[in-house]
């Protein structure tokens, strides 16, 4: 019996070291937005200042006299998704790329506004301040959530849009099914406590960052250490992963929205979409199709979540057919 106890003891000690070591690895504390700027922004990146004071991180670079492209990037994601793609653009057209709030190099906003309509509210004044009124817009992911709310507001000024790897989601239903694909529910809820937002500001294990990578591309081989580094120095930007929290748990409206606005969309319209995307399956078109009239979809075979990433040159290629015919 005593030597039971010392064995049990033991591995109860045992199972504390391994917790202490496992925290050890996973606590990461902010990196000074300077510090991650001074690494990652490079060649046209700029910082534009709005009225409330944020600064935006814009890339604005390529042919000054084509048509202007605007890109919006996903949850989670950046500017930085599309720099792969873009270098096959940029004889061709003007490209205006910005990090969103709580993103990128951008990271928490004065506004503390990271809804739908705080995007569009921030892609606005951007634009505005480069005086850039007609253009044609492309969004990746939640991107395409974005865009295509964007073109229903301001249908003047968008010549053409293009929606990459986005899901449309209707009812409680269809957001349920989605969330059971992207993440477990629960983890929806810890974020509703604020001692798990509170830690989420703190415990951002590298090796989940990797795992996360590899889960959104079908072709493995273009996750890099250097590519896992800087997602992980991104998100680890001073408040961007409070910024985030509050993303998921006060907007969690936005994602549900009745498919007959869509129809208010009158533009030439593109789905752009990798047959092997387990994050957002290609079913979730369903309703883009079914509402927008002039639509059309591309799909893309052995390619996952990331087509700018995965297929540059290809994706590259139809987006500049469809701007051009």
């Amino acid at each position: 019996m005593v030597k039971l106890k010392s064995i049990l003891k033991y591995f109860l000690l045992l199972i504390l070291i391994l917790l202490a070591f496992i925290i050890y690895n996973s606590v990461y504390f902010d990196i000074p937005k300077e510090n991650v700027i001074a690494k990652h922004a490079k060649g046209a990146s700029e910082f534009i200042e709005l009225k409330d004071g944020s600064l935006i991180h814009v890339r604005d670079e390529g042919n000054k006299n084509g048509s202007t492209l605007v890109l919006i990037h996903g949850f989670n994601g950046s500017l930085f998704n599309f720099e792969s793609m873009n270098k096959f653009l940029l004889d061709d057209f003007r490209i205006i790329s910005l990090d969103l709030p709580a993103h990128g190099l951008t990271g928490p906003v004065n506004s503390d506004d990271y809804s739908i309509d705080g995007f569009i509210r921030v892609i606005n004044e951007v634009l505005e301040i480069k005086n850039i009124n007609k253009f044609y817009l492309a969004g990746h992911s939640m991107g395409g959530r974005v865009v295509w709310d964007y073109t229903i507001d301001y249908p003047e000024k968008v010549s053409g849009l293009l929606v990459i790897g986005s899901a449309f989601i209707a009812n409680e239903e269809e957001y349920k099914e989605f969330q059971s694909e992207n993440a477990p529910p629960i983890a929806f809820k810890l974020l509703e406590i604020p001692f798990f937002r509170q830690m989420l500001g703190y415990i951002t294990p590298r090796f989940i960052v990797t795992q996360a990578a590899y889960q959104t591309v079908y072709n493995q081989n273009i996750i890099t250490e250097e590519l896992i580094d800087q997602f992980h120095e991104i998100i680890l930007l001073e408040g961007s992963r409070e910024a985030i929290g509050n993303l998921i748990v006060n907007n969690e409206k936005d994602f549900i929205t009745n498919p007959k606005l869509l129809q208010n969309i009158k533009i030439p319209t593109l789905i752009l979409h990798g047959e092997q995307d387990n994050l957002v399956d290609v079913r979730f078109n369903k309703h883009f199709l079914e509402n927008i009239p002039n639509i059309s979809l591309i799909l893309y075979p052995e390619v996952g979540h990331m087509p700018p990433m995965e297929i540059p040159e290809i994706l590259a290629e139809d987006i500049k057919n469809f701007i051009v015919n």
